[in-house]
């Protein structure tokens, strides 16, 4: 298991939740989650929430390159190129062009280059690619070998290449209420005597839950440094922000 692509890269785990074996470039991970394993590759993705089913063989973020440009080879136009190559003096000698050919490939992939957002309760299959700066909502599904190349909705079922809305888990009013409650927020206090196979049940019992002061969940969370030292992280519900235990 590594954090980081080339360099170590720091993040945040929301106890429990399972990181298994792959390569990870993620800012913080929520609880009841477990990700990765195999050829995993998961980079520039900002979050994912609480209770996402991740299989193995994921592919995200990877970098793009500009097609409107003489070439694709970011070799030339990436003045710090770790490997050398021997292309030093070619970079030192054509500094304003490759400055310019950087500022139009930003311009030109300025939509691509966010950070990928996984909401709560995703269930994403085996083998599926993902693009940079896509938002996969709460609830959603990705089917396996799916390629993700733009937003999914809310408690939507996609898949195909590029994945498409095949379905949505419920209806309208149903994903509306779900949205709306945020049962994820409580962990496992807002699900006591749900009965998962009746949603309107389900609905139900979790708005009384709520109602009756089923507390937000407020786990340790631990805080892995570029250097793997881990130390656990509280979060403050009061004030909403971290602090060190």
């Amino acid at each position: 298991m590594q954090f980081g692509f080339g360099r170590p890269k720091a993040i945040l785990l929301e106890a429990p939740c399972e990181v298994r074996k792959g390569a990870y470039d993620i800012d913080a991970i929520g609880a009841y989650t477990y990700l990765g394993g195999r050829a995993t590759l998961m980079r520039h993705v900002s979050v994912i929430g609480r209770f996402c089913s991740i299989a193995s063989n994921i592919v995200a973020g990877q970098v793009e390159h500009p097609t409107d440009q003489l070439t694709t080879a970011g070799v030339l136009t990436h003045p710090k190129w770790k490997w050398g190559w021997g292309l030093e003096p070619f970079h030192a000698r054509n500094r304003a062009m490759i400055a310019r050919a950087l500022e139009a490939e930003e311009r030109s992939l300025a939509h691509r280059l966010g950070k990928i957002r996984i909401r709560n309760d995703v269930w994403i299959g085996e083998g599926v690619f993902i693009r940079r700066g896509v938002t996969i909502g709460d609830g959603a599904v990705v089917a396996s070998r799916s390629v993700v190349t733009s937003d999914v909705p809310p408690y939507a079922i996609v898949g195909g290449a590029p994945a498409r809305v095949i379905r949505y888990r419920f209806d309208p009013a149903t994903i509306e209420k779900l949205l709306e409650l945020q049962w994820w927020a409580y962990g496992i206090n807002a699900l006591e005597g749900v009965n998962f196979t009746d949603i309107a049940q389900a609905l139900e019992r979790i708005e009384e839950n709520i109602a009756n002061g089923a507390a937000l969940y407020t786990g340790f969370m631990h805080s892995i440094d570029e250097d793997m030292a881990a130390r656990e992280v509280a979060f403050d519900p009061a004030s909403g922000e971290l602090y060190y235990a």
